[in-house]
């Protein structure tokens, strides 16, 4: 007989092994296949040669049980791969018989991990960890991650974190970049298990660094979950909407179930709920089919949710449609009961809510109550967006049964809950997408209150909502210079482009591309900063409104707008009380606020015929009008008014409607603490830049200048971002006068366009604002965005969270020549007044055309809470 080969076989052995580690079991099956016969009449002759065929032969015959396994889920093929392999292990010589029984152990622990069976794998691979030589890195590191995954879907968090940090510190010392990798990923997905997003995208991002064959759709699969659980909802379906298609490609089932799972619940939020119940059904059927039951009935209770979504938006939802699904739910009790946890989350708990919720649908609240009454106290193990789900039915039940108080007491721990997670997220993007996960505690609330008919209520209800992600994820910014660098590669394309000709049109996209591509990877790594404490601000009640008013002399009113169910409804504060005013349908105020769009674009274009600008100052004046006696009329405001809304109102030019001719008037997206009450200093910095294209520009910088005693003023190329970013955190006026855009689609990206580029809203981020007054002199960047959870974002809300006092901004086209006449009497009245809003009603009083400038700010006298 010919001498073996004994590096060739390893080598075989080797490249095999890859083949699974890749995820491609149909060769690594039958590369081992061969190679197990081939070592099976293997003459080995020294006991050197017999050591190395039982390692090799034992090996061998744990990848063939593995890819038997993920080519065909067969277990009876499977079992018998690691009967063989486990008969050889007792075989061995004993100087190493121990060591690769517990190689074999470990190997069924992670067959049963691959079948849903986590519990069951515990042991064997506990087992296969005692059995290693203290010497042996490679396998210790591999066992802890497998036991760690394990207890992580077993729900036992703290216990697979330490594991994984074992296992990363083993793969580290054993200089194995591929489990370092893993470990990393898996202890960046335990903290998002534990509510910390920052830390889960850190480690993941780091798991990617080591990686030697850069990200996997597992990778991409377990970053969506991190995104979807922090409330980034937008992003995390789009990750998954790319994942999916690679775990089919891949034939990782189980994952692939995973992955439409969580986009299912991601379509969930974003209101596709068709689109959410088939997916989450394709992703129960898959679960089935690979055995992973507990997952299976997570699906089925992510199918029963949707449907529960739209029955709640319908108007035709019969009772006896609430009994049957309430049925459906409770039967996935008992199935998820029988299943166990599984990643934190027991399906026969989440069954229970959502049987609940249909259960108060049904009219059948002591069913609803009992349902309940099973369920752990506060849900403490469970991930977040399930314990805001518990808070939401527990308020929605106590009200269904009358009991405003308790109701009340639920929303309050919900809410409190939310901001905790909060108060972690250092970005202003991570704050407000978080939002997300309340919309439905908000609606309940919110819905709840108008149904007692007291308008205080609904006040009441509304600004808790709002208050919980109310200003800034930080109060300092971020040491983050890569992504200081990114920004300042996409401020010189977009640069370079804007100084482009129209026959480099082409270029000029193509470097707008490019720039978009950097912006993202900044948005991205802006997830990864964690809050450093800083305070949720206490809602503010009617109550307190309108004891502060009552204070006042005047009669200044407060105007909280609301959309509930496609109408719109004010709660309106003054001296006297609380009232609630129906306005009408919100599709009539969202046409009127299109139209006027489009009159000031067309009225502020010089290149424009004069006739038809002269038919578009016609229209603007015709639906102001309109809108003022839709809005303004009911409200019979005849002092200050303070404006709280959300879209399309945040879009109104509200002090170019008639009635407010001449008086204060205020805009924000909630009802914000801490602002005082105006008090004139000669001690106010002020800076005045001008950016380019901007026709005025620098004759306006200069103008604002002359009006306040040594004042700054940047004009040319000495207006660059880096001075204006300083002023905005150290002067208590700043004026700029320059074209800018708000970014609908990535609102933080909102800009202003100074010599070296436009400066981001993004930048800001983080960056505490010294009570300032910021007036934006430019077309349209005072628009904002609202996204999921109703949250708003655009350059200016990102100003006023930071601590501006005020913004004046405009909220439509506003020529570069009304600017420049109207900004030196805004000034000139604001250094006699520190007055913003009375300073902007004083500037336009005389002015014959509307001009579409607002003032973003809030009431005085709120006492930070």
């Amino acid at each position: 007989m010919s001498r073996v080969d004994w590096d060739l076989l390893e080598r075989r052995y080797t490249a095999a092994r890859t083949l699974n580690d890749q995820n491609q079991p149909v060769g690594a099956l039958t590369a081992f296949r061969v190679l197990v016969a081939d070592l099976a009449v293997a003459d080995a002759r020294s006991e050197r040669e017999v050591e190395q065929r039982s390692r090799l032969m034992v090996r061998s015959q744990l990848g063939l049980a593995l890819a038997t396994y993920e080519c065909s889920m067969d277990g009876e093929a499977t079992t018998s791969a690691l009967d063989r392999a486990a008969t050889e292990a007792e075989a061995a010589p004993e100087s190493i018989r121990r060591g690769l029984v517990g190689l074999v152990s470990g190997q069924r622990g992670v067959i049963l991990l691959r079948s849903g069976q986590f519990v069951a794998s515990l042991a064997p691979i506990s087992a296969s960890l005692a059995a290693h030589d203290p010497d042996d890195l490679r396998s210790r590191a591999i066992d802890h991650l497998n036991r760690g995954f394990a207890l992580m879907q077993v729900g036992r968090i703290a216990e697979s974190l330490k594991d994984h940090e074992s296992a990363h510190q083993y793969a580290e010392a054993d200089g194995n970049t591929r489990t370092q990798s893993f470990a990393l990923h898996n202890i960046g997905y335990v903290r998002h298990l534990l509510g910390d997003l920052p830390g889960a995208l850190i480690a993941m991002e780091k798991a990617l660094e080591v990686r030697p064959d850069g990200s996997t759709a597992i990778d991409m699969l377990g970053r969506a979950e991190a995104l979807f659980e922090g409330g980034l909802v937008a992003a995390a379906d789009q990750l998954l909407t790319e994942t999916i298609p690679q775990l089919k490609a891949s034939r990782l089932r189980p994952e692939r179930a995973e992955a439409e799972y969580y986009r299912a619940r991601c379509l969930l939020i974003l209101r596709r709920f068709d689109d959410a119940q088939t997916l989450a059904a394709r992703s129960r059927q898959h679960f089935e089919a690979v055995g992973y039951i507990p997952r299976a009935v997570l699906s089925r209770v992510l199918e029963l949710e949707a449907a529960l979504a739209a029955g709640r938006r319908s108007d035709r939802l019969a009772r006896a449609t609430a009994r049957r699904r309430a049925a459906q739910a409770l039967s996935a009790v008992v199935e998820g009961d029988a299943a166990g946890p599984v990643l934190g989350q027991h399906p026969g708990h989440a069954a229970r809510l959502v049987a609940a919720h249909w259960l108060v649908l049904a009219g059948n609240l002591d069913a609803a109550r009992e349902t309940l009454q099973e369920l752990p106290r506060g849900l403490k193990s469970a991930p977040l967006t399930m314990r805001i789900q518990h808070y939401t039915v527990q308020a929605e039940l106590a009200f269904a049964e009358g009991n405003r108080p308790r109701g009340l007491r639920a929303v309050r721990s919900g809410a409190r809950l939310l901001a905790g997670h909060r108060s972690r997220l250092g970005s202003v993007e991570s704050v407000t997408a978080a939002a997300a996960h309340g919309e439905d505690l908000t609606r309940v609330d919110v819905e709840t209150a108008v149904a007692t008919g007291r308008p205080a209520a609904i006040f009441d209800a509304l600004e808790r909502g709002r208050a919980t992600f109310a200003g800034a994820g930080r109060v300092t910014p971020p040491e983050d210079p890569e992504a200081a660098a990114l920004l300042t590669e996409a401020r010189g394309l977009l640069a370079k482009a804007r100084e482009l000709g129209a026959s480099e049109a082409k270029e000029r996209e193509r470097l707008t591309h490019r720039a978009r591509r950097i912006q993202d990877q900044v948005r991205k790594r802006s997830w990864r900063h964690a809050g450093n404490g800083s305070a949720v601000q206490s809602p503010v009640t009617a109550r307190e409104m309108h004891r502060v008013l009552a204070a006042r002399d005047g009669d200044s009113v407060v105007a909280n707008f609301v959309n509930i169910g496609g109408r719109l409804r004010c709660v309106r504060v003054d001296s006297q009380g609380v009232t609630a005013i129906e306005i009408g349908p919100v599709e009539d105020v969202t046409e009127r606020v299109r139209r006027l769009g489009a009159d000031f674009a067309m009225a502020a274009n010089d290149l424009i015929p004069a006739p038809l600008r002269a038919a578009a100052n016609s229209s603007l004046a015709r639906n102001l009008k309109l809108l003022d006696t839709i809005l303004l009329a009911p409200l019979r405001a005849d002092g200050d008014l303070y404006v709280v809304a959300r879209a399309p109102l945040l879009s109104v030019p509200w002090t170019a409607l008639p009635s407010r001719s001449g008086l204060r008037t205020a805009v924000n997206s909630y009802v914000a603490r801490g602002r005082t009450h105006a008090r004139p200093s000669g001690k106010r910095r002020l800076l005045a830049a001008a950016g380019p294209g901007v026709k005025h520009g620098t004759e306006e910088a200069h103008a604002v200048g002359r009006q306040w005693a040594g004042a700054t003023v940047l004009t040319g190329e000495h207006a660059v971002t880096e001075h204006v970013r300083t002023a905005l955190a150290t002067h208590d006026v700043v004026h700029l006068a320059t074209h800018g855009q708000h970014d609908a689609d990535n609102p933080l990206f909102a800009s202003i366009d100074l010599a070296d580029g436009p400066l981001f809203a993004h930048e800001l981020d983080g960056t505490p604002l010294p009570g300032s007054v910021v007036i934006l002199s430019s077309c349209e960047v005072g628009g904002s965005t609202q996204v999921l959870g109703g949250e708003v974002l655009g350059l200016t809300s990102v100003l006023l969270r930071l601590g501006a006092r005020a913004v004046i901004a405009s909220v439509a086209k506003l020529s570069d020549e009304l600017a420049a006449r109207v900004m030196p009497r805004l000034h000139a009245h604001l250094r006699d007044t520190d007055d913003p809003e009375a300073a902007l009603a004083a500037a336009l009083k005389d002015v014959a055309e509307p001009v579409p400038l607002v003032c973003f700010s809030s009431v005085e006298g709120l006492a930070v809470g």
